[in-house]
C-alpha cells in the first residue's frame, strides 16, 4: 500500500518543481524574435501542461528517470543541429529508450532522458567568443499518436539544466555559465520506439538570474535511435 501512494505524491512534487521552473523560464529575455518567443512559450506551456497531466495521472516519473522502462532500459543515441540569426550548433548525446508514463485517449505519454554535448559556432566578425560548448541534461517528454501500424507522430517537450563554456559568444552576452535548455519538437517515430526524426527547437536562457540574458533560439532537426 505504501508504494502505491508514494508514486502519485512523488509525481506531484515533480510537477510542482517543474511548474516553478517553467514559469521562471518564461521571463522575457533580450534579443528574442517574435518567432522565437512563440516557440519558447510553446515549449514552456507544453511542459506545464504535460507535467500537469502526468501528476494528475500519478505517472511514474522518478521510476522512468532512474530505471527506465522495465524490460527495455537501454541507452541509444541522439544527434541534433540547429541555427539562429548568428549562431549554429551541433550536438551528440545518449538517450534512453522511451519509458511509458500514461495514456490519454488515443495519445500515449512517455519520457526519454537525454544527456548531450553541443558545439557552438558564431560568425567570424562577432564581438565575443567564436566558439563554445554546452553540456545538458533534459528529460524529454513525448505525446505520441499512431498514424499507421508502424509509425507515430509526436510532440516533444522538455526543460533541463545546461552548462555553457562561454557566457559571451557571438554578439550575445548571457552572463552565466549555468543555463536552462527549453525544448519543443514535432517528430515521427517507429511504433517500437527504436527511431525518431523531427523538427527541434531549443531555447537557451539563464532565467534572468543575471543580466544581460541575450536569447539563443536554435531551430533545426534531431535524429534518435535506441535499441
Amino acid at each position: 500500500m505504501h508504494s502505491n501512494t508514494t508514486a502519485p505524491h512523488s509525481s506531484r512534487r515533480a510537477a510542482g518543481l517543474t511548474l516553478a521552473l517553467a514559469l521562471a523560464a518564461a521571463a522575457p529575455v533580450h534579443a528574442e524574435t517574435g518567432a522565437g518567443t512563440a516557440l519558447k512559450n510553446t515549449a514552456i506551456a507544453g511542459t506545464i501542461a504535460t507535467w500537469t497531466v502526468a501528476a494528475l495521472k500519478g505517472s511514474p516519473f522518478f521510476g522512468c528517470l532512474a530505471h527506465g522502462q522495465r524490460g527495455n532500459d537501454a541507452w541509444g543515441g541522439r544527434v541534433a543541429a540547429g541555427k539562429d540569426s548568428e549562431l549554429t550548433y551541433e550536438s551528440i548525446g545518449v538517450e534512453r529508450h522511451e519509458c511509458q508514463l500514461t495514456d490519454v485517449g488515443p495519445f500515449s505519454l512517455d519520457m526519454s532522458p537525454v544527456i548531450s554535448v553541443g558545439a557552438w559556432q558564431a560568425k567570424s566578425d562577432s564581438l565575443y567568443h567564436h566558439d563554445a560548448f554546452d553540456v545538458a541534461f533534459v528529460p524529454m517528454m513525448h505525446w505520441r499518436y499512431p498514424v499507421s501500424q508502424g509509425t507515430r507522430l509526436d510532440l516533444e517537450f522538455g526543460i533541463g539544466p545546461a552548462f555553457l563554456s562561454e557566457p559571451s559568444i557571438g554578439d550575445r552576452q548571457k552572463s552565466t555559465e549555468f543555463q536552462f535548455s527549453d525544448h519543443f519538437g514535432i517528430g515521427v517515430s517507429s511504433a517500437d520506439g527504436h527511431w525518431r526524426a523531427g523538427f527541434a527547437f531549443r531555447h537557451i536562457s539563464n532565467l534572468s538570474i543575471k543580466t544581460p540574458n541575450a536569447a539563443v533560439d536554435f531551430k533545426g532537426i534531431a535524429l534518435e535511435w535506441t535499441p
